[in-house]
């Protein structure tokens, strides 16, 4: 293609873009009404709504605003319930949806003009990519919402929004095992002159988790107290479940299994309550039940840990969607498309050909390095499998109390086997099976339980009955047979 002709189309594509911006900015100042009383007045219901937790009616209001707003042209109204909608898809872990939400919200007129706005999108968007793990991410959209809050005229508020940021940045490093910086901004939102009780209570109840994970229970109790002043202030599910769910934690580290367990099983309700699927409190009862000596219980509870983690693997699928979109938005952005001009049809149907060769030329590289990455996804697995295998046999060798849900995350299907096979399999021989399976011989074995070697033996000889094998069998083997696919979900 003549080198002067792509010169051409891109010239007339961006001219194009600046013309209908500057169109689209004329409309918008000859049309967007002021204020809205009926629909201002419906923001402030669905905001009531969205508070007090009922999430389902402030949804429904949120749907009526945006359905008035657009019949009025109104962008205050749009916002709004985009960034409404948006906070509710995030808290049902819908995060596909949240964002798109956002990235609707983003091109509002609205938000140009009021930083408060703005600054809600990119700290949604980190909380988005936070919650999917993608931390460097998230930390680049913190920051921009940190750039926007400067323009907040109000003291107050200003200081509110960047201690909020604080409190997510606090919880990345927590993630990453750097408790130092975790406790640096944490301590400092807590100590600030934010005026957000929530800011208060995440804060306190944050610091309260870092303590008890460090194994500082006096200073975690102190915290703790401040928590649940402010819990019992904001009167939320939200935050009743994550204050008893740390609760929970710091009874369990205190020794008190019985108080720690009423802890995770109000904090599993409320969860429920608000269609928050939380896998790791099956985990903390399964772990507490197995400490009181109760395995049936516990068991049960491993079991129902594993079916929810399996279940939210479809929901973390669909929200790997997210980067894509928010990069994709981000594009569209810095080249905003319009509608053509009817006088430069011809200059816009050279810039279109133009777009679609650059689409294919994109798209062959991309193709290009899916392959190149297929090629190397085999090694790349087993260099994980390796590592995973090194961490369980390092845990089983220690006797670690975490060795069993562990080897269930590195083996699923193995451990999903056995017990849709053989229900009644008690933790103490699933923790048999899973010490054979990573090898260990029948000495090794009474050395990291603390048993004889006549122990190991009688346990191996009531297993062979329960899994029906022949005398002639060898149990080890096949144990080692059992089909499993490695590292689903290491």
């Amino acid at each position: 293609m003549n080198k002067n002709f792509l010169t051409a189309c891109t010239f007339a594509f961006f001219f194009l873009i600046f013309s209908n911006q500057l169109n689209a900015g004329i409309d918008f100042f000859r049309s967007e009404k002021p204020t809205n009383p009926e629909i201002d007045s419906l923001i402030e219901v669905a905001k009531n709504f969205y508070e007090i937790d009922d999430y389902d009616r402030a949804l429904q209001h949120y749907n009526t605003i945006i359905e008035k707003s657009e019949k009025e042209n109104y962008s205050k109204g749009l916002t709004k319930a985009y960034l409404g909608c948006s906070g509710i898809y995030f808290i049902k872990n819908k995060l596909d949806v949240s964002t798109s939400y956002l990235l609707k919200a983003k091109e509002q007129p609205y938000v140009k003009k009021n930083p408060e706005e703005m600054y809600q999108i990119n700290f949604r968007e980190g909380l988005n990519l936070h919650a999917l793990g993608l931390y460097e991410e998230a930390i680049k959209k913190y920051k921009e919402a940190i750039a926007v809050s400067n323009a907040i005229k109000d003291n107050e508020e200003r200081i509110n929004k960047l201690v909020g940021v604080y409190i997510n940045i606090g919880d990345i490093f927590q993630l990453n095992n750097e408790t130092d910086s975790a406790f640096y901004y944490y301590k400092n939102a807590y100590k600030s002159q934010t005026t957000n009780l929530n800011n208060k209570f995440t804060s306190s109840v944050s610091i309260s988790e870092l303590y008890v994970e460090n194994g500082k229970l006096d200073s975690a109790r102190k915290y703790l107290g401040f928590a649940k002043y402010y819990a019992e202030k904001l009167n939320s599910d939200f935050t009743d479940a994550v204050y008893s769910q740390v609760n929970g934690k710091f009874q369990s580290a205190n020794g008190d299994f019985s108080e720690a367990i009423v802890s995770y099983k109000k904090s599993l309700l409320l969860n429920e309550k608000l269609d928050r699927p939380s896998p790791s409190l099956y985990k903390l009862l399964s772990e507490a039940y197995q400490e009181k000596g109760d395995e049936q219980v516990s068991n049960a509870y491993l079991k129902r840990y594993v079916e929810v983690k399996d279940s939210l693997e479809e929901n973390r699928k669909r929200n790997l969607k997210v980067p894509i979109l928010m990069a994709n938005k981000d594009n569209e952005n810095k080249v905003e498309k319009a509608e053509s001009n009817t006088q430069l049809l011809i200059i816009s149907f050279g810039a279109i050909i133009l777009l679609i060769l650059m689409s294919i030329y994109f798209y062959i590289k991309i193709q290009q390095k899916k392959a190149l990455s297929r090629r190397n996804e085999t090694v790349q697995l087993k260099k994980k499998l390796n590592s995973a295998f090194d961490e369980i046999t390092e845990l089983a060798t220690s006797n670690s109390p975490n060795f069993l849900s562990r080897f269930i995350e590195v083996y699923p299907e193995f451990y999903n086997q056995l017990i849709s096979e053989y229900p009644n399999l008690t933790t103490a021989d699933i923790k048999l099976c899973a010490l054979m399976k990573l090898d260990f011989s029948t000495k090794e074995i009474a050395e990291i339980t603390f048993c004889s070697l006549r122990t190991v033996q009688n346990r191996k000889y009531k297993l062979r009955k329960k899994f029906g094998l022949e005398t002639e069998e060898n149990i080890n083997q096949w144990i080692q047979n059992i089909q499993i696919q490695s590292l689903v979900h290491a």
